[in-house]
Parts: C-alpha cells; structure tokens; sequence
C-alpha cells in the first residue's frame, strides 16, 4: 500500500476534527458499503488519507467541499449544481492528480476523490 507521505500538499490544517467524522465522509462510506458490502474506508485507509491531502489542497473540510458544489436560488431557494464551481473543483483535482506524476497511483488519487464527490451528489468529468 502506497504513503502519502511523499506528496507534496500545504501543511495548513483545515479538518477540525477526524476525517471519518464528516456527514459527507459517512455518506461516501454508507454508498461504498452498499455498493461493494464490508467497509471499504477501514479496509483501504488510504481512500480517507488521499481525501484528507485533497481537502488540505483546496482548503475546505468534505462537507465544505460537497456545499461549494452547490448553490441556492434566491427567489425559490431551490439548491442545484454549480457549472463553475464544478469545472473551479475538476482544475484542482488536475492538479492533485498530476501531483502524483502518471500512471496507477495518479488515476487511484482521482478515482477516490471522484468517488467520494459522486457519493454526496457531485458529479465530476
């Protein structure tokens, strides 16, 4: 199993509590568990450490990043997708992904956090 204790990522913390805490972490881990069954996270901890380097890369928590995905209409207050913060979120996973170099560990650190960005409702190209 691979470290991540290689990669380069900013050392400023931005979970304030451990990773497997955040509603949009349970969410992934429920989806993951009905999917595959057992408990894909505690069976693969680097699936929550890639997520962690990610969330410290763009500097929000999981549900911070799942909410910035979405916004409000101010008339109706229906909530949906947003183009922009979307395709602003797909740039970012570019660059965590060819952090990486190429090859099998960059597309596993893509794959993850697709997963867990398609678990809470975020679709990503």
């Amino acid at each position: 199993m691979t470290s991540l204790a290689n990669w380069d990522f900013p050392s400023s913390e931005v979970l304030v509590e451990p990773i497997g805490k955040y509603q949009s972490v349970a969410v992934w881990s429920a989806g993951l568990q009905k999917q595959w069954g057992g408990d894909p996270l505690a069976e693969d901890p680097l699936k929550l450490q890639v997520l962690e380097a990610f969330c410290q890369l763009v500097g929000k928590d999981p549900d911070e990043l799942v909410a910035f995905c979405f916004l409000r209409k101010r008339l109706t207050g229906e909530v949906f997708a947003s183009k922009q913060r979307r395709e602003e979120l797909l740039l970012r996973l570019k660059e965590f992904e060819s952090s990486a170099g190429r090859g099998v560990e960059a597309r596993r650190r893509r794959s993850q956090v697709v997963s867990f960005l398609s678990h809470n409702g975020v679709l990503i190209y």
